[in-house]
């Protein structure tokens, strides 16, 4: 029973972490944008091959694979309802993050149960979110891969959390 629990929240992140979704073109300077995704997908990030080819292309002119990603495109990013876009984006991906590793922590450090108090999980998801903020900015500008951004992450999020587990063990 104690491990049933660390793995519905996992779970819960995982689910959190799929509705977030990034949109690229690589053709055009700083047009990378975090979204919201209207439903779970593993595909994280989106792009045009219509709109990122030098040559003016047909639909049909495309190979299966980029017919595909056009489509995924068209699905997710070039809908009509609104989305919320950016931070509340960074929002989702910060608290998907934190339940993975926290729980994720739990289960292969630590045996008793983490009693999670509210100042401490509104700190630590405070400081996770600006620093997701500011590495979003270093992405959106700069040249870097997204693994590297998410890596990034993951490895703040494993230092802000790791010492306060061992205090409660």
């Amino acid at each position: 029973m104690k491990k049933i629990a660390p793995l519905i929240w996992i779970i819960v992140g995982v689910v959190l972490l799929t509705f977030i979704g990034v949109k690229n073109h690589p053709d055009e300077q700083n047009n990378r944008m975090v979204i919201i995704k209207h439903r779970p997908s593993f595909k994280l990030e989106f792009y045009s091959p219509l709109q990122s080819s030098e040559k003016v292309k047909k639909f049909q002119d495309l190979s299966p694979e980029e017919q595909e990603e056009e489509n995924l495109y068209r699905e997710f990013i070039k809908r009509k309802e609104a989305r919320t876009i950016d931070n509340f984006a960074l929002v989702f991906f910060q608290f998907g993050l934190y339940l993975i590793i926290i729980n994720l922590l739990q289960l292969i450090f630590f045996r008793r149960k983490n009693k999670i108090k509210i100042n401490r999980f509104l700190s630590i998801n405070g400081i996770g979110l600006v620093i997701a903020m500011g590495i979003y900015q270093i992405y959106w500008t700069e040249d870097i891969a997204l693994w590297i951004v998410v890596i990034i992450q993951v490895v703040l999020n494993i230092l802000l959390i790791f010492p306060r587990l061992r205090k409660n063990a």
